[in-house]
């Protein structure tokens, strides 16, 4: 599964991912399943670290990766408490649950919800051609990596890092971080795993202590434990392996399901890829049968199959080209052996390659045949994604051409080509595609223009149930980080690990009559010039006439209405009196399409030109809110004008809930070093975590007009060029947004 530089001229369509030999590469994945606690299992060491040595900054992962009888070796050494990163690269962000809501609710009701997504990507692929490598960091600064805004159509999340000279089995926290928030399973990758020639000479992949446990195996579920992943996708191809040892193989899965049991973690789950015979012999199958079957027992040995891409009747790739329909034998086997194919089969599509002269565009030309498009049909099975985000990113580098180098407009066409891949090419997932029906030579050329999104054929997810709910629309990067509406730090900064709940529906416009796709609508987007906490805003813009509005659908809920529910938005004018004609609307589950707009109850004065709006959804008995939009309207008699106004939070609460969180308690130096830029200390802050009631903690320079410096979910951080003496405040904040009285530690 190892990659060459996308930017040379390749062919790898086989079987699988392993044509360039000498590159490695990590992965995780992630997928739906409520109410996993992350990072559960084993105890964290205390004090300071006991190597003795400072983090590093940004902090990084240890490699490891059972490739060869040196990486099995380290693996098995591999110490939690002599790793000074390791406490600063746990994952402690629990696994939001998903909510289920009638078809009605979806921004095109006719999908099903059934299939699942799969997604074996790059979320920190740097956007400039020939950026040294960041993938492995947790965050940083003055760095321009690929961040999906879209993590809640995936089911599966892979943090993919092929060209990163690194093959890491532990997934990066960030990936973990974002996933869990948006209700997904993160996994690591087992890639390319060792087996002896001679089975039992030199300790391996499947090697047994004298109990008769799997070393690895086990190694790798304590590892998953401790920071907070939940397994593993297993890239085992281009081996040969004895009958013995694979049967070795599915005991050793069978006991890493047991033993994360037994360890008390919610979730435990495997992936195998289509690239091994269960009898240790053969290959590539390009689908579910005989030869590959028997890995997927289910709560025993591997949980689901990503099937080789050469699936698709009437695949085009040379040397791979079969007319045959390997789809319905496949799902047909998964139902005869009771097991869901929507759970076990996810048919894999080479997104990294598509359109390049000899692989066609996979969703314009092939998902229909598992998913049909626009829901026209019953969909059978599941998808799997690979390597999208280099996709996107030399798409965006292609269309603007000799602009690419202007990183302010490269940034804007990747993420118009990250929307459009999600949301389909409306831009706005309520909006079906229109059927195209390309020739081959049309669908593999550079020059074909995708036409579909994934939400033209799986429905958006939602984790918006539980009070409070609070978003600030932070994308998880920015050009600069505000608190309170003022900028508290003029770098580059980038971080999934504290992206927040993004809107469901990006964008989901229509105008005041409920009819989606008219003329004349608000654009909407995020915004990165301003921003009230964070790095962004949402940005409603355009040319607004009388009585004409719009109706942004944003997020979709499952939040139940039996007693008031207060919605603030913080606003600020881009345009003069623009907040005045801002409304918040939202749905019931009796009638899911039709948003009732509330009236505001409050408008109080903020900071830094940001205003309060508070709006409440007087109680409904048994009712519940399927989704929360924002609207603008022009009054009768007013000019036709350009129209800006910036959002800067959305809050979600039960009146009279709000609670202030205890400050901080432990706040300690755990340890320092000089910085490796030269300037002041690397310093390692460790502090107690409040189990319950925060949403993140913020370091900040303690004194009357604090500067950012961090922000985390969990109990840990990593700080560059501190100056010793410096006093650095820790504050708590609460889901809805409310802060304690900081913790302030002095920096020796």
């Amino acid at each position: 599964m190892s990659r060459i530089e996308p930017q040379l001229p390749f062919t790898m369509y086989r079987r699988g991912f392993l044509a360039a030999a000498g590159a490695t590469l990590a992965a995780t994945v992630a997928g739906t399943w409520g109410g996993q606690t992350a990072a559960a299992a084993v105890p964290q060491p205390r004090g300071a670290s006991p190597s003795g040595a400072a983090p590093s900054f940004p902090p990084t992962q240890t490699e490891l990766q059972p490739g060869s009888p040196e990486g099995v070796q380290a693996l098995l050494a591999y110490d939690i408490a002599a790793d000074p990163n390791a406490a600063y690269m746990r994952s402690h962000v629990p696994c939001a649950r998903r909510i289920d809501l009638p078809a009605a609710a979806q921004a095109n009701p006719r999908l099903s919800p059934r299939p699942q997504i799969f997604s074996l990507n790059t979320f920190y692929w740097p956007i400039q051609a020939g950026a040294v490598s960041f993938r492995h960091t947790r965050y940083g600064f003055d760095q321009y990596p690929y961040i999906t805004r879209f993590a809640h159509y995936q089911d599966y999340m892979g943090d993919w890092m092929g060209l990163s000279g690194r093959s890491d089995c532990t997934p990066n926290p960030a990936c973990v971080d974002a996933a869990h928030r948006n209700g997904a399973l993160a996994l690591g990758t087992i890639f390319q795993p060792y087996f002896s020639a001679t089975p039992g000479a030199v300790t391996d992949f499947i090697a047994k202590d004298s109990k008769g446990g799997y070393l690895v195996g086990d190694k790798l579920v304590d590892l998953a434990a401790y920071f907070g992943y939940d397994g593993y996708f297993l890239n085992i191809e281009g081996k040969t392996i004895t009958r013995s040892q694979a049967d070795d193989l599915a005991a050793m899965f069978e006991s890493m399901h047991a033993r994360a049991h037994a360890k008390g973690m919610p979730a435990f789950y495997l992936q195998i890829y289509d690239a091994l015979w269960t009898d240790g012999s053969g290959e590539y199958e390009n689908r579910f049968n005989e030869h590959n079957a028997g890995w997927i027992v289910p709560g025993r040995e591997v949980d689901s199959m990503f099937v080789n891409y050469a699936w698709p009747q009437g695949f085009a790739q040379p040397d791979y080209a079969h007319d045959e329909d390997y789809v319905a034998p496949s799902v047909a086997l998964a139902e005869q052996r009771g097991l869901d194919p929507f759970r076990t089969l996810f048919f894999a599509l080479d997104i990294g390659e598509e359109n390049d002269g000899v692989h066609a565009n996979a969703l314009d030309y092939y998902v229909d045949q598992v998913i049909p498009l626009n829901g026209e049909r019953p969909p059978v099975a599941s998808l799997a994604l690979f390597s999208q985000s280099d996709r996107l990113v030399s798409r965006a580098r292609a269309q603007l051409g000799s602009q690419a180098s202007d990183l302010s407009a490269l940034q804007e066409a990747v993420h118009i080509a990250d929307r459009r891949f999600w949301s389909g090419r409306a831009e706005n997932p309520a909006v079906p595609a229109t059927p195209v029906h390309p020739t081959v030579e049309q669908a593999v050329s550079p020059q074909w223009v995708p036409q579909y999104g994934i939400a033209n054929f799986v429905p958006e997810r939602s984790v918006i149930a539980k009070l409070p709910f609070t978003t600030r629309f932070n994308t998880g990067q920015g050009d600069r980080f505000f608190l309170r509406g003022a900028p508290a730090g003029q770098r580059v900064w980038y971080s999934m690990s504290i992206q927040d709940v993004l809107p469901t529906w990006q964008w989901w416009t229509r105008d005041l009559h409920g009819v989606t796709g008219t003329e004349g609508l608000l654009h909407i987007d995020y915004d990165h010039s301003v921003a009230y906490d964070g790095g962004n805003s949402l940005r409603l813009s355009g040319r607004l006439s009388e009585g004409a509005g719009t109706e942004a659908r944003l997020f979709k809920t499952a939040i139940r209405a039996d007693r008031p529910v207060v919605v603030s938005l913080l606003v600020r004018e881009g345009s003069r009196g623009s907040t005045g004609l801002v409304r918040l609307g939202v749905s019931y589950a009796d009638a899911p399409d039709r948003t009732v707009w509330l009236t505001a109850r409050g408008r109080r004065a903020g900071v830094n030109g940001w205003r309060r709006l508070e709006f409440e959804a007087a109680p409904r008995r048994g009712a519940l809110i399927t989704a929360v939009s924002v609207g603008v309207v022009a009054p009768s008699g007013a000019p036709r004008g350009d129209y800006t106004v910036y959002v800067g939070e959305l809050r979600i609460v039960a009146r009279g809930a709000a609670q202030q969180p205890a400050a901080p308690t432990g706040l300690r130096v755990d340890a320092s070093a000089p910085s490796g830029s030269g300037s002041g200390l690397t310093v390692g802050l460790r502090w107690r975590s409040a189990p319950d009631g925060v949403w993140y903690y913020d370091l900040r320079s303690a004194g009357a007009s604090p500067q950012w410096l961090g922000r985390i979910s969990g109990d840990a951080y990593v700080l560059d060029a501190v100056s010793p003496g410096a006093r650095v405040a820790l504050v708590a904040v609460a889901p809805d947004g409310t802060e304690s009285e900081p913790a302030v530690v002095t920096v020796r």
